[in-house]
């Protein structure tokens, strides 16, 4: 339901050899470009240090970092309109990749920077149709290419999380006032258990993010029973953030997501639980309405076994007497042929 929460799998194929994380950092201690990408430097020093050899494919890291904010969008023609907008910069769109209308995503790597994506609803208030691609829009005065259209995820998480907000993508290096970098991202491989969450919080605190100011998450082990059960231990505390947190609305929806899992894992556990203790007091009913005793069962038990040994007891003894009569009858044969023999 969330692409958002499945770039491990995307990238590898096998979501256990690599691991998703992301670091959520308050607006106040937000990273600038320049920490970012001393944090993808850091996160590739941290990979040959394990020996993870990052010049292969299967050791190669993949990094993205965006920013928050709104923005005021216009056509030639018509707006403007108020939207919520992402700067985006590395490898976003494969941590994220929305549903395309028309067009295409923002390249990863390329020198022009003055492209947007776009929702369907900007598309049709400033244009009136959604294959817009190639078409101009206005931001702070700034003419910028419209790479292509996309349409918002339909789910309940995600359409509480976005709202009825027109949304939009840009380049990070494009935003208006070069707001504070909030959300970091990464696949790393895991052969380890919990290396991939090592490496990528000692490569934020090489680049002087403090530990206590940054949330990290583990997007691919997050629906997995130990950590909806940690979910459930930290109900209510978890919505409660006193520092610069501002989410963005993926994670929201993926939270909104993560706690309805949680509800389901304990319908679920319930369910188990009540039949399982429905049983264990009926067991417990009837014994203690039971008509024998230990005693008695033990009387019985030792009858059993004293009447199987007088079997065995019987069984050994007719087998000897049939081979005594046996050996009575070849010793009478013998003397037989014997007598003939003489006569």
């Amino acid at each position: 339901m969330l692409p958002s929460q499945q770039a491990a799998d995307r990238w590898s194929g096998d979501g256990g050899r690599f691991n998703q994380l992301t670091a959520f950092l308050p607006e106040y201690g937000g990273l600038t470009q320049a920490t970012a990408n001393a944090v993808l430097g850091n996160i590739w020093g941290g990979l040959r240090a394990e020996g993870l050899e990052p010049d292969t494919p299967e050791g190669a890291p993949v990094f993205a970092y965006s920013a928050e904010g709104t923005i005021r969008v216009s056509s030639r023609d018509r707006g403007p309109v108020d939207a919520y907008v992402t700067g985006v910069g590395g490898n976003f769109f494969l941590f994220h990749p929305v549903q395309l209308i028309s067009g295409a995503y923002l390249p990863a790597e390329t020198l022009n920077h003055d492209m947007v994506l776009i929702d369907e609803m900007i598309a049709w208030w400033l244009f009136g149709a959604t294959d817009v691609a190639g078409l101009e829009v206005i931001i702070d005065n700034r003419p910028f290419l419209i790479s292509g259209v996309f349409r918002p995820l339909d789910n309940f998480a995600s359409n509480a999380a976005y709202g009825e907000r027109p949304h939009m993508f840009l380049y990070y290096t494009a935003m208006p006032g070069a707001p504070p970098i909030t959300t970091v991202e990464a696949v790393l491989p895991n052969p380890i258990t919990g290396i991939a969450e090592e490496i990528f919080a000692e490569a934020l605190d090489s680049a002087n993010v403090d530990e206590d100011s940054f949330v990290l998450v583990n997007n691919t082990r997050r629906y997995r029973f130990t950590a909806l059960i940690d979910v459930v231990r930290s109900f209510g505390q978890r919505s409660m953030y006193q520092t610069g947190f501002r989410l963005p609305p993926w994670e929201n929806a993926a939270r909104m997501a993560e706690d309805f899992a949680a509800l389901t894992l304990v319908l679920i556990l319930l369910l188990l639980i009540y039949p399982t203790v429905e049983g264990i007091c009926f067991l417990v009913r009837r014994f203690r309405r039971r008509t024998w005793r230990l005693g008695m069962a033990k009387k019985r038990f030792e009858d059993i076994r004293e009447k199987r040994r007088a079997a065995e007891w019987q069984n050994t003894r007719d087998d000897s007497g049939a081979r005594d009569k046996e050996r009575e009858e070849d010793e009478t044969i013998k003397e037989v042929r014997e007598s003939e023999g003489v006569q």
